[in-house]
């Protein structure tokens, strides 16, 4: 991997560097270099990361894949450190799938992500985003360093706050004008009601029809978020393919993995 001469002075903040397997969206069950962003923009209720609300002054960093052991360095990392942990992990080639570029939010960090991304591709990477789906301007910086595109539509019956439909509307089209793989996740929960769902449904197909749609029951986090029975699964699953082509109805798989 060729390192830059500017990645030497630019740094940004990380909660943990570590490879795993994908366990949401279109893309589960493969195995990534996950690099976790410090920070996000929103709160939800459901938030299983409570590390990127509060400053991280140290990153977790893994040394060999998946055997867990993980030494700390000092936050901010420099992008240099990250691109090296990357090439650690990154053993043997062909075991990951892609990068993924998670968090907190990762495009509060696109500079960090435009220095990364092209080192993940030299090796063969693709380049994975997992965002919240509104942060316009951000995405386009990048947009053409993206491969996979992870976007929430977040809703007010699970996250505790006001939907930006106008935005993710916005940012979904940058995504699949830029020739990203984009498919869109919206987190249910007995609270979303048919209107809701249809209003975030409607989102995807303004911008383009055969975008899938991912719904996520919403898995409970220190008593906060309680998820739809299986038959209100079903009736959200069999509205929402009324209004879209395709809707997959996909849990948090390595919550799942966690408990074997």
């Amino acid at each position: 991997m060729n390192h830059p001469g500017h990645t030497m002075s630019a740094t940004t903040e990380i909660i943990e560097i570590f490879s795993a397997i994908q366990g949401e969206g279109c893309v589960v069950g493969r195995r990534q270099i996950f690099v976790r962003f410090c920070r996000c923009d929103v709160q939800c209720e459901y938030c299983d990361t409570p590390l990127c609300h509060v400053e991280v002054a140290r990153a977790k960093i893994e040394q060999e894949s998946g055997k867990r052991e993980f030494a700390l360095h000092d936050n901010p990392m420099p992008v240099n450190d990250v691109l090296k942990a990357i090439e650690r992990l990154d053993s043997p080639r062909g075991l990951h799938h892609s990068i993924s570029f998670t968090g907190g939010e990762p495009l509060l960090h696109p500079e960090a992500i435009a220095l990364l991304a092209p080192a993940a591709r030299e090796r063969g990477l693709r380049t994975y985003l997992e965002t919240n789906g509104h942060l316009v301007e951000a995405l386009e910086s990048i947009a053409d360093l993206i491969d996979i595109n992870s976007m929430d539509i977040k809703i007010e019956s699970t996250t505790g706050f006001a939907a930006r439909f106008d935005d993710n509307r916005a940012f979904l089209k940058i995504a699949v004008n830029a020739g990203q793989e984009v498919f869109c996740k919206i987190v249910v929960g007995e609270r979303t009601d048919d209107d809701e769902l249809g209003a975030a449904i409607k989102v995807v197909t303004d911008v383009k029809e055969d975008v899938p749609v991912i719904l996520q029951p919403v898995t409970p986090f220190r008593d906060k978020g309680v998820p739809p029975s299986p038959d209100r699964l079903l009736d959200m699953q069999a509205m929402a393919l009324a209004l879209a082509p395709d809707v997959r109805v996909i849990p948090q798989t390595h919550k799942m993995l966690r408990q074997l």
